[in-house]
């Protein structure tokens, strides 16, 4: 039991300190200031705000994807070798409140994130000075482009952005990453005697 409790523990911390990064690029999105060049094997980008809040909904969902993995092992382990937590009384073993909010910081810095993108990135052709954030919606005529990070107006090392399909992919990883909070949260209560 021990050894199980151990796991538990670590899968709590790992959330937790994935969950700090997330709120930490959340952070950086809204400074506006380049943060300098960040390199790893070999490859050099030219790291900005702009750029965190373009690839920070997928990389919220692939943190909280690899989060509901380990959460889905823990529940195995806990089935197949824990009958002893499972009978522990529920007042011994019910879920802690700031858990809710845990599991469901990754889903809100998704949204952040996927907010950030609708009201602060646009094609670098419009410009930010009078730009529509409707456009990432309804914007058929110009699909792909370059784009600009309105903070600032920062240009430098942004990608293209292809509205509005990568608006609706966006929206598809907050939902994607609710879904997945929700199934974390359902399988930690129910080995905790408060849900079926």
């Amino acid at each position: 039991m021990l050894s199980y409790l151990t796991s538990e523990l670590s899968f709590v911390r790992a959330f937790g300190n994935r969950c700090l990064l997330l709120i930490f690029l959340c952070i950086l999105t809204r400074s506006g200031d380049h943060f300098g060049k960040f390199a790893a094997l070999g490859v050099s980008i030219d790291l900005n705000p702009g750029l965190v809040t373009i690839f920070g909904p997928p990389l919220a969902l692939v943190i909280q994807s690899s989060l509901a993995v380990e959460a889905n092992t823990l529940q195995l382990a806990r089935l197949s070798v824990l009958d002893e937590a499972t009978a522990l009384p529920r007042f011994k073993s019910k879920m802690i409140l700031w858990h809710y909010g845990l599991f469901a910081t990754p889903s809100l810095c998704s949204a952040f994130l996927t907010l950030q993108y609708i009201l602060n990135v646009a094609l670098k052709d419009q410009g930010c000075s009078g730009r529509d954030w409707t456009r990432h919606f309804f914007n058929l005529n110009q699909m792909a482009g370059a784009s600009v990070y309105c903070i600032r107006d920062v240009t430098d090392g942004m990608p293209w952005i292809y509205p509005p399909f990568q608006t609706y992919f966006y929206l598809g990883c907050v939902v994607a990453c609710i879904g997945l909070t929700y199934g974390i949260a359902k399988g930690w209560l129910r080995f905790r005697g408060k849900a079926d």
